[in-house]
């Protein structure tokens, strides 16, 4: 799979995923298209309804500067279609394959720092694997994977390829991205204060798990930890990723296992923008350690 680019607290980002198979079932797209702002889906195309649809609301404000916006994206979107079905046929061809699902993906954006800084990438990838990646500083095709080599000779042979996706990625990426963050302000820069729950399972006779969900929070950016007297930070943390919740907000777990018999107090330390100050919630004491398995859950 191809890794996304972490983004910087402040920061805006203009990202698309695009994606072909070769052998995608029946009623399944061959080929979709999605656009993100940030973390927000904007835009979705697939080969099955072939219409390009908006997908935040307040990108409908393309329909009143330009008519004919959506259809336009429409048949660019359909022209992308026909070429990612002609190349996952060539990677097919490259690695000796004749049957089973194959998956070509591209990505690419743009990044708008709070400091004015941008930056940009395009990468590509065939079966989970990352195939080759544009290096914008130098205007070139770099390989990742065996089978890569031919597309980046012939791509770097002639450099205006590069140039052009560099052009795009400096300058059209960013005015779009820029216009996208001014329409749709008011979702983009919402904040959402986390609800925490603390609660505890005994992993065995010596250990217990403590177990912290964060979640309703948005924007994504936070730091979860647990914190021992106070003071220390815990080595030994476990903190899953990131999730998405249904309503556009996210959730992560955090869990570390202590010693119960040991004199000591424990929380779960949050910080997150839609926060004044730090938030943290401690493990119930008493309730645990009698093994009642308490549970503290916390909206603040």
């Amino acid at each position: 799979a191809l890794s996304v680019p972490l983004s910087p607290a402040g920061s805006h980002s203009l990202r698309y995923f695009y994606t072909g198979l070769s052998d995608p079932g029946p009623g399944a797209p061959e080929f979709y298209r999605v656009g993100y702002v940030d973390e927000t889906p904007i835009v979705w195309y697939d080969s099955v309804k072939q219409q390009n649809e908006p997908r935040a609301p307040w990108m409908r404000k393309a329909d009143a500067e330009d008519p004919q916006y959506w259809e336009g994206q429409t048949q660019i979107a359909r022209g992308w279609q026909q070429v990612f079905k002609a190349n996952v046929k060539i990677a097919m061809d490259r690695y000796n394959q004749s049957g089973g699902v194959h998956i070509l993906q591209v990505m690419y954006g743009c990044e708008l720092g709070p400091d004015g800084s941008t930056r940009g990438f395009r990468q590509y990838g065939y079966d989970g694997h990352d195939f080759l990646s544009l290096d914008k500083e130098r205007v070139s095709w770099v390989p990742a994977m065996r089978g890569a080599e031919i597309t980046t000779q012939r791509w770097n042979a002639d450099r205006s390829i590069a140039e052009r996706r560099k052009i795009y990625l400096e300058q059209m990426c960013i005015e779009c991205l820029q216009k996208h963050v001014r329409n749709g302000a008011q979702e983009l820069d919402r904040k959402e204060r986390p609800q925490v729950r603390v609660w505890d399972k005994k992993s065995n006779r010596v250990w217990t798990t403590l177990h912290c969900l964060v979640t309703g929070f948005y924007p994504r950016e936070i730091e979860v930890k647990w914190v021992k007297n106070g003071q220390v930070t815990m080595q030994g943390m476990a903190a899953k990723e990131i999730l998405p919740n249904h309503d556009g907000t996210y959730q992560i777990r955090a869990s570390v296992d202590i010693d119960p018999q040991e004199e000591a107090t424990y929380a779960c330390h949050v910080d997150h923008s839609s926060l004044q100050e730090s938030l943290s919630v401690l493990w119930g004491e008493s309730e645990s350690r009698r093994g009642g398995g308490s549970a503290r859950l916390t909206f603040p």
